[in-house]
């Protein structure tokens, strides 16, 4: 790493004067700590996907009615005629360009990190710049030395997305980061009273999955968000023209209550 780059967060980060004054954290993770945040981290990111998907749904269900509506050459017509020829741009690319998210380039980024890292004091720059605009206990930073750059970045990105930028989160997520992903892996894990290697092994699987879930759906939500508010506002529009609503319930009257049901629910805040 430059010279330059290091004095840039050195001088700049709200967070430099702990960065090279990191000392290990000696407090023990107990267990009913370990067991009561993981459970809470979990369920807030189950909370979070689920509601998210419904976003989704309503934003696929009613792409899909509008992808096979504007196959029509009679339904194009009467859009034309109304005066709604002209669709807008997110609503277009997502009814005829059929846009995605794409993981492939997240994991590109996360390639280049690993192969790459920028530290400063052992903390990947990355993860120093995400927590820039949170109040973060520097005993945190610490804990993220145990982990390589990639993990400290993507534990970061976690306790935002979570609004958990707290120690004993950051405790959790360290304690049940796979072996691959440690700083040291010949460490041995430590042990927990009343929790078992087994119970230990499936809660470190389960949470590396739903992280992954968590991180790509809250990644994804705004650009949904976005195209639910430009389908909500076209349909909107089109439900406004007597027309086009006697010509839906006369020849699509499933499409018709889907689009109504879509403009009913309220987005999610």
């Amino acid at each position: 790493m430059t010279g330059t780059k290091t004095d840039r967060i050195l001088k700049n980060s709200r967070h430099a004067i702990h960065l090279m004054d990191l000392h290990e954290p000696k407090e023990p993770l107990h267990s009913y700590v370990l067991l009561r945040t993981y459970r809470h981290q979990c369920e807030r990111m189950q909370h979070f996907i689920g509601e998210s998907n419904t976003t989704r749904q309503h934003l696929d269900l009613a792409i899909g009615d509008l992808r096979q509506l504007m196959a029509l050459d009679a339904f194009r017509a009467l859009l034309k005629s109304e005066g709604f020829a002209t669709i807008p741009e997110p609503l277009a690319k997502r009814i005829w360009g059929n846009r995605e998210s794409t993981p492939d380039a997240r994991d590109n980024q996360d390639q280049a990190l690993t192969a790459s890292p920028q530290l400063v004091a052992g903390i990947c720059v990355e993860a120093i710049d995400l927590l820039e605009d949170c109040s973060v206990n520097p005993k945190i930073f610490a804990l993220l030395r145990r982990v390589v750059p990639s993990r400290q970045v993507e534990i970061a990105k976690l306790m935002i997305a979570l609004d958990r930028v707290k120690f004993n989160c950051a405790k959790v997520f360290i304690a049940l980061t796979p072996r691959s992903k440690l700083a040291d892996p010949s460490l041995p894990r430590q042990q927990f009273s009343g929790v078992t290697s087994s119970q230990l092994d499936a809660m470190e699987t389960d949470l590396a999955d739903l992280s992954q879930k968590f991180l790509i759906t809250s990644e994804s939500l705004g650009s949904w968000g976005l195209e639910l508010v430009a389908v909500r506002g076209y349909l909107n529009r089109m439900m406004d023209s007597p027309k086009i609503v006697r010509y839906l319930a006369h020849h699509f009257p499933k499409q018709l209550a889907q689009f109504q049901d879509v403009l009913e629910t309220a987005p999610r805040s």
